[in-house]
């Protein structure tokens, strides 16, 4: 093979597997914290992470790139504001992230790009408004309701919110963007931990500690509740001299702990032990190795996975779950009606389908969610999500089929498509018949010969115009 031949053999197989590691929609999570800044306003630090598989990488002048344009919005909750009276944003900027790599068959479902933006804002209740508008992609939106103490204001001792991270070091360099009280720390916005030697690493201020000059015991421990107390061998405690502002930064081991939902307290005691502040901040193990203890307390990957997703990305979630559902889920999850049940739920309901035995891995799940992002760049139809549609729904249900018969120009025949199936478990050979009876670019399944799908034997006369 000659080298230009070699060159473009391997430029098509880095795009391929780019092709195939973004089958998936986008997943980013947000999250953010907040700190003293001024007398009349606090700090706001928005946490972005971008899980890099699942970008939509494309080819540039060396390597690949993906462009994602985000638009955040951070808006003040005006409850006692006049009916239809809007507060002005204290934040809409469309921020251009990118990210260049140079080969995608290296990327690994567990590497992410991080990104940080900071704004001061008055104390009081926002909402953060986060949208990825990738070009030629579906748009990807989270919602974050956010709570900004007056820290100026408080009374006695207080804490900052807590940022969560993977890694802390001192630095110097006033250009880097993430650098904060001399130290450069890397959020973890999505506030997974898990593996050998995983910790959990922590940054945070306490305000007006008591006795300024003196001393102080910041103690901090993981706990099962936001209220509970620390488990055996998961505690910290710093003696500190107090000060106006005290920086506060520590890492606790988590490697032994079963998957599950955990919470990071932080309490400050005064000198005769006593309680002044506290502070907490719920994050995630994924430890699959690690058994179960014995009170059956901890959750399974599929619970703790889901337990990270608020309402508005569950019910998406329900949404494409209900693609696939069976009669009988159909109807549990129109009972559905709080976010715990729909967690429970959607994890039931992947680890039925999970037949591989790998506990952190639901090839399942994921198999799905590759069809559903070739779903929504294939089948974009007027008035539908691309996933409710007939041609949608079968791609998600029984997978790509083995030969699609396209007719978009018969003389005699209205516009139609006949997608051939070699072998679908327990079906055997099949075809799918779709019609666009309106030259609408909307098609209508009429026919297959699968159980439980729309037949008619005279599917041909339906074709005639």
């Amino acid at each position: 093979m000659t080298r230009s031949l070699r060159a473009l053999a391997l430029a098509a197989l880095a795009l391929s597997s780019a092709a195939s590691s973004a089958q998936e929609p986008i997943v980013f999570r947000p999250d953010a914290a907040t700190f003293q800044y001024s007398e009349d306003q606090s700090l706001v630090e928005l946490y972005l992470s971008f899980r890099a598989a699942t970008l939509p990488f494309s080819p540039a002048a060396s390597g690949f790139e993906a462009v994602v344009p985000t638009h955040i919005v951070v808006r003040p909750v005006a409850q006692a504001a006049p009916s239809g009276a809007e507060a002005a944003p204290a934040y809409d900027r469309t921020l251009p992230y990118a990210y260049a790599i140079e080969d995608t068959t290296a990327l690994t479902s567990t590497q992410v790009f991080v990104e940080q933006v900071r704004l001061a804002v008055a104390p009081g209740e926002y909402e953060v408004d986060v949208t990825l508008m990738p070009e030629g992609e579906q748009e990807v939106r989270a919602l974050l309701n956010l709570t900004v103490p007056d820290y100026a204001e408080a009374q006695g001792t207080a804490i900052s919110a807590v940022q969560l991270a993977t890694q802390i070091r001192p630095t110097s360099d006033p250009t880097d963007p993430l650098a904060k009280s001399g130290l450069s720390i890397r959020p973890n916005p999505d506030a997974f931990y898990g593996g050998d030697g995983a910790a959990v690493r922590y940054y945070a201020e306490v305000y007006g500690p008591p006795d300024v000059g003196g001393d102080y015991t910041l103690v901090s421990f993981i706990a099962e509740s936001a209220t509970g107390s620390a488990l055996p061998d998961h505690e910290e405690r710093l003696d500190r001299t107090a000060r106006e502002v005290d920086v506060i930064t520590g890492q606790i081991d988590v490697s032994t702990l079963p998957s599950g939902i955990y919470y990071l307290r932080l309490v400050a005691l005064n000198e005769a032990n006593e309680a002044v502040a506290e502070q907490s901040k719920r994050f995630f193990v994924i430890n699959p190795d690690v058994a179960p203890v014995a009170t059956g307390g901890a959750l399974s990957f599929e619970e703790t996975l889901y337990a990270a997703r608020g309402e508005e990305e569950l019910l998406q979630n329900l949404a494409h779950a209900r693609v696939i559902a069976t009669g009988r889920e159909e109807a549990q999850i129109a009972a559905l009606s709080t976010d715990d049940e729909r967690r429970a739920f959607l994890a039931t309901f992947w680890t039925s389908r999970d037949e591989d035995g790998i506990p952190a891995v639901n090839q399942a799940r994921q198999n799905f969610y590759n069809r559903l992002r070739v779903v929504g760049q294939r089948f974009n139809e007027f008035g539908q999500e691309p996933y409710e549609t007939d041609r949608g729904r079968v791609f998600l249900t029984y997978g790509p089929p083995t030969e699609i018969d396209r007719r978009p120009f018969e003389a005699d025949l209205l516009q139609h498509e006949i997608w051939r199936y070699d072998n679908i478990p327990g079906e055997g050979q099949a075809i799918f018949v779709f019609v666009d009876r309106y030259s609408s670019d909307r098609y209508e399944l009429i026919h297959s010969d699968v159980t439980g799908e729309v037949s008619i034997p005279d599917w041909e006369t339906q074709l005639v115009r």
